[in-house]
């Protein structure tokens, strides 16, 4: 199993927080997903999809509960093996250029003058070899997403977190991005996704299962090809169900 989720709960207090109210992000996850697995993960604004990314990246811990990827505390694998993440907002210094930003990733995890030559392989296959030798804060915003992209790939994990993937890329980076991501998963056995997005025409295509948060409860959780090209009808009709108190 590579990631398990046992009565996850993520609570939110304190004076600085929407003036001391408590706020209940998450409420009682339970959640195993299989390594290979492409999982999408969809929900209305607030519904608890950041505190899962957030939890999933050790970035914050359950309130209760316990979150595990391959057998390890989030954190602890994190800490141990990496995991790919690309956020909602990507903060990559802007006065660094795109080669060198993505070089400083591929640093991080040695391997000398292999990583440099991958470097110059994403750069090729992301489509940036014009803008490699431009600063970051120069860069569009669909640019500066697919170097994101990039440099998530480049850190070779067995986890790949992306948030809002296909944010500024126009139809043809969001259709080459398709076939990008159908390539990192074939790249290595076992190899995991988890994709949360409002995309969902592309969620519904990029996964093999996926998750309906509502208000932090799961709410669905189907096989993508159910409702495939669909889901965002399927995924109206539930939400409207669950805010008319029908379900």
């Amino acid at each position: 199993m590579m990631i398990e989720l046992s009565d996850v709960t993520k609570s939110f207090a304190g004076p600085w927080y929407r003036g001391g109210t408590e706020v209940q992000a998450l409420d009682r996850i339970n959640l195993s997903v299989d390594e290979n697995t492409a999982l999408g993960v969809v929900g209305l604004n607030g519904a608890g999809k950041s505190t899962l990314i957030r939890i999933l990246l050790g970035y914050a811990r359950p309130s209760s509960g316990e979150a595990r990827i391959s057998g390890l505390p989030a954190r602890e694998y994190v800490e141990r093996h990496g995991i790919g993440y690309v956020p909602e907002r990507l903060t990559i210094p802007r006065q660094r250029t795109v080669r060198d930003a993505l070089r400083a990733c591929a640093a991080l995890d040695g391997g000398g003058s292999s990583r440099r030559h991958q470097v110059d392989a994403v750069i090729d296959r992301f489509g940036l070899t014009s803008l490699a030798d431009r600063r970051v804060g120069t860069l569009s915003k669909g640019n500066l997403q697919r170097v994101g992209i990039a440099q998530a790939i480049l850190g070779d994990r067995q986890l790949l977190v992306l948030d809002e993937p296909t944010d500024g890329l126009d139809p043809v980076w969001v259709a080459e991005l398709r076939g990008i991501l159908t390539e990192w998963r074939a790249g290595a056995a076992g190899r995991t996704l988890i994709l949360a997005s409002h995309n969902l025409t592309e969620v519904a295509r990029l996964t093999d299962r996926v998750l309906l948060l509502h208000n932090g409860r799961i709410r669905d959780d189907f096989a993508s090809r159910e409702v495939e090209p669909d889901l965002e009808s399927h995924f109206l009709d539930r939400v409207r169900a669950l805010e008319e108190g029908r379900v």
